[in-house]
């Protein structure tokens, strides 16, 4: 049981960061109730180790207030404590510098000198082809049609899906891209996140992926593709699938993503498609990613803040997806590279209908006000907004920096799902950091409205 005990708040520059005679704790474990904690810590002081039960920073857990600061040293020991209590951590944190980035208690740390994102112009997906661009790339290439084929290239959805069978589809999706974050284990997890998010978007499972690499080796070395492959090995695990095989090229520019295969019933898809007039549209994680990362690399952003964004980026779309599942959404997409205005006007287009987006009610990233009034937009929002010129609609006197986060490129980001309203106060309060951020009109097909406020 929690002892009541007042916990002294840390920093990296206290204390014992400073105390050169040994390393510091470098490791917060996340475990999801105080009293697992204090578990945790007891069997590990029993076993000698130089543990200590600690406030957790926001950054890393939202909804524990303890977490388990520990050694890197002593993780192998620590393991064999844990597995005798039959007790494991929710999730890891490593500090990078001043930053906790996600990690894992078997990843390596990599030296602080490589800095994966020194050799990439942009970063995660960002590094997207314009939507504009791409239209015209595709136009007049034929197509290969079969009447398998239920969902293809023709609404922009997040996948492809293929009948093989009358109670079995085939969910066929890639994604890969630049780091936009130093930490190897990061980056890894994060792209496989993004990756595997595309199945939930379609209303799926996830069953298997295969790894897509493109690494400098000579620049690099191998150790941190290792850890770029375990970082996405532990979200495959996390999401229920299993890894059966890749493909690796040496190249100039670190790429790295997934394949993903997963399966859904023909009559149950999710598609960007179907968004009814009056439903109102819920996003499931915060805005900001694109900015706070960009700002991180001219150093302009606060580490707890960036934390924040990491921690989000890592997490998995699969409990939105779930709870989703219980609301019966109409359309359902998940926001990356084009920001929420290009994605929600890509199923405004689909559906056949409007939306306004109250700028007042999104859910912001810490520190993503303060990312976007840097003026280091990052180079994917201009393209965003060119995109969609043609169907964007701001209300006068609308904040502009807002207006800057609806097209900020996302890596990893939310779902976005059309329900209707009844639904959507039960779905806010199941997924913290959700919000209902627009509705759905009439109007002009694909347009999107940005409003000053309800």
């Amino acid at each position: 049981m929690f002892d009541g005990r007042k916990f002294e708040i840390r920093n990296p520059k206290s204390e014992i960061f400073q105390n050169q005679t040994m390393k510091p704790r470098d490791l917060l474990l996340v475990f999801g109730t105080v009293q697992r904690v204090m578990r945790a810590e007891r069997a590990s002081r029993d076993a000698g180790l130089d543990v200590d039960a600690v406030p957790a920073p926001r950054s890393v857990s939202s909804q524990c207030g303890v977490v388990l600061e520990v050694r890197s040293a002593e993780v192998e020991a620590l393991k064999g404590v844990l597995d005798s209590i039959t007790l494991q951590p929710q999730s890891v944190f490593r500090l990078r510098d001043t930053t906790w980035v996600p990690s894992a208690l078997d990843a390596v740390a990599a030296e602080d000198e490589i800095k994966l994102t020194a050799g990439s112009a942009y970063g995660g997906c960002g590094a997207k082809l314009s939507k504009g661009l791409l239209e015209k790339i595709l136009c007049g290439l034929p197509r290969l049609e079969s009447e398998d084929v239920l969902v293809g290239i023709e609404y922009a959805d997040d996948a492809g899906v293929i009948r093989v069978s009358p109670d079995i589809a085939i969910i066929h999706t890639t994604d890969f891209f630049p780091p936009m974050v130093d930490d190897p284990y990061t980056f890894g997890r994060i792209a496989a996140v993004n990756a595997l998010s595309d199945v939930w978007a379609m209303g799926g499972t996830v069953l298997a992926a295969m790894n897509l690499v493109s690494y400098p080796l000579s620049k690099l070395g191998r150790e941190a593709l290792t850890e770029i492959l375990r970082g996405g090995l532990s979200a495959l695990e996390e999401a229920g699938g299993v890894l059966a095989g890749g493909h690796t090229v040496e190249g100039q520019e670190l790429l790295y993503g997934l394949a993903v295969t997963g399966t859904v019933h023909p009559d149950r898809i999710w598609r960007n498609a179907g968004a009814l007039v009056g439903d109102v549209l819920v996003l499931t994680k915060p805005l900001g990613t694109g900015l706070l990362t960009t700002a991180a690399k001219a150093e302009m952003v606060d580490p707890n803040d960036l934390s924040t964004a990491l921690r989000w980026m890592a997490t998995l779309n699969r409990k939105a997806a779930d709870a989703l599942h219980d609301a019966v959404p109409h359309a359902v997409t998940d926001i990356t590279g084009f920001g929420l205005v290009g994605h929600v006007a890509e199923m405004a287009e689909a559906s056949g209908v409007a939306v306004e987006i109250d700028l007042a009610a999104l859910p912001l990233l810490p520190g993503a006000l303060e990312a976007a009034a840097t003026g280091l937009v990052p180079a994917g929002a201009g393209k965003n907004r060119d995109s969609v010129a043609a169907v964007l609609e701001v209300d006068e006197g609308a904040d502009e920096l807002r207006v800057d986060l609806c097209l900020d490129p996302q890596t990893s980001g939310g779902l976005l799902a059309a329900v209707l309203s009844e639904h959507a106060e039960n779905l806010v309060r199941r997924l913290p950091g959700a919000a209902v951020v627009g509705r759905v009109v009439e109007g002009k097909a694909g347009v999107v409205r940005l409003t000053s406020g309800s």
